[in-house]
């Protein structure tokens, strides 16, 4: 019997929850059970992310002197205003010396430092920025799709650079990019809103790296390789739309999910730290 208690609109986020653990997918978008528990990791890349949106709310920017100081300040005022009580540490990692509250602290302002040394001049930031934390909705292979993306470039040629930043351990690489489904879904997103578009980019910040060359991931898609990742999209949604079971997956992933209460193989609370 097919699934029919999941409502057919789409999202990476969803793909990627029934891919790394179908009863996760259930807990959260089935049977709508939420929670506030969050993972550190998750609450620093965030503030990570509205800082640089921030950056480029101003129509301004390319005529004013940015400060690092300026930047950090926003920084300090997002972790401390959005902080609250149930963001948690997977206790696999936690440790009191070496990687705590303060070490998740500091690896935003690191991957802030990057950024700014990497694409400011002089204090000033010239990126050609149409829009920022852009919602979209598309049709991907017959299916539909929501999302954000968070950031677009768009030149005087009709050449659009996509990106999207990332603040995770393990940079992304140019394989990653050429595969990637959440790219491909960005892909499709912008070539509806750019009709007359010359060329699409589509561009991972990994803000950990230091220098540009290793910051910057940057890929483009022939018709034939996007087939190829739409394909596989399909396959996803066929399977999240044809599952009875949901079984769960259980992985060192496990670590980083707060839904031990409701998961089916789990019989005690999750063991994270809470900060």
């Amino acid at each position: 019997m097919k699934n029919k208690s999941y409502k057919k609109t789409y999202s990476y986020s969803k793909l990627n929850s029934y891919k790394s653990c179908p009863q996760k997918f259930k807990i959260i978008y089935i049977d709508k059970i939420r929670n506030q528990n969050e993972g550190i990791e998750a609450f620093m890349g965030k503030r990570v992310h509205e800082v640089l949106e921030w950056l480029y709310l101003d129509p301004e920017i390319n005529k004013k002197f940015i400060s690092f100081d300026s930047i950090m300040a926003k920084y300090n005022e997002l972790w401390n205003d959005k902080w609250h009580d149930s963001i948690f540490m997977a206790k696999c990692k936690f440790d009191k010396t070496f990687y705590n509250k303060k070490t998740l602290y500091d690896i935003g302002v690191d991957c802030l430092g990057n950024y700014y040394r990497n694409f400011n001049l002089n204090g000033i930031f010239n990126q050609n920025v149409y829009k920022i934390e852009l919602g979209f909705q598309c049709t991907v292979g017959g299916n539909v799709f929501r999302g954000f993306i968070d950031r677009i470039d768009v030149d005087d040629k009709g050449f659009i650079d996509v990106i999207d930043y990332k603040t995770g351990k393990k940079s992304k690489t140019i394989y990653n990019a050429k595969n990637d489904f959440q790219l491909a879904i960005y892909y499709k997103a912008v070539m509806d809103l750019f009709p007359d578009f010359q060329k699409i980019r589509l561009n991972f910040y990994n803000l950990r790296e230091k220098k540009k060359d290793k910051m910057v991931i940057q890929a483009e898609y022939d018709e034939k390789k996007l087939n190829k990742i739409i394909k596989n999209i399909n396959d996803v949604v066929y399977d999240i739309n044809h599952e009875e079971d949901f079984i769960a997956k259980e992985s060192l992933l496990c670590e980083w999910c707060y839904y031990w209460d409701d998961c089916e193989v789990k019989a005690s609370q999750n063991p994270a730290i809470r900060l």
